[in-house]
């Protein structure tokens, strides 16, 4: 069987997976869940088109496992409460970490070889953001680091203020991408 065959089974398999899920919420309810669920729908269905829409961007490996990833954290995680489950949290994040690292290689050696500047561009605006939410993750976790074993109180509100200073970090990265991403165009239409 061609992968390409595979990867359209589990894209049915998923389909159904939510369509069973949603009917379920809809028996019980349970209206949070309906929404999530369609939410989470809807986002993997983008991801594929997007995906094809501009040839494969990513490798349909890769495509597959975030859609079964995002599937089992909100399907499962967030609407049938999985998180009660010891270390189902833990595996998550180990996991959503590969993810990002599989997907950064992945962006990395692509705009490597690309020859197509919107997506070299796609790839440095994806990186500048990125570089600049990890760099104020590490910075919350010296900032944990400090507070929990030398006894500083870097993280005033706890999680409050960690969660106030990477949104803060996410306005500005925000920003700063529009801006360059604006600079990038308008030295290209000198050039021209």
């Amino acid at each position: 069987m061609k992968k390409q065959n595979i990867f359209n089974i589990i894209h049915w398999i998923i389909y159904l997976i939510y369509a069973i899920g949603i009917g379920y919420f809809v028996t019980i309810r349970d209206f949070r869940s309906i929404i999530l669920s369609i939410l989470s729908l809807i986002g993997i269905i983008v991801l594929i088109i997007l995906n094809k829409k501009w040839k494969h961007l990513f490798e349909d490996l890769i495509v597959n496992i975030l859609i079964i990833f995002i599937a089992i954290s909100i399907l499962g995680g967030t609407c049938l409460d999985f998180y009660q489950f010891h270390h189902f949290d833990d595996v998550l994040h180990i996991t959503s970490g590969f993810i990002g690292c599989m997907v950064a290689k992945i962006i990395f050696y692509f705009s490597q070889n690309e020859t197509d500047t919107f997506r070299k561009k796609l790839f440095f605006i994806v990186y500048m953001f990125m570089f600049s939410m990890g760099v104020a993750s590490i910075w919350e976790i010296i900032e944990f680091g400090l507070d929990k074993y030398l006894g500083f109180d870097c993280q005033a509100g706890g999680l409050t203020d960690t969660m106030f200073d990477i949104l803060d970090c996410l306005i500005g990265s925000i920003i700063a991408t529009g801006y360059y991403y604006f600079k990038i165009k308008k030295n290209e239409k000198i050039k021209k």
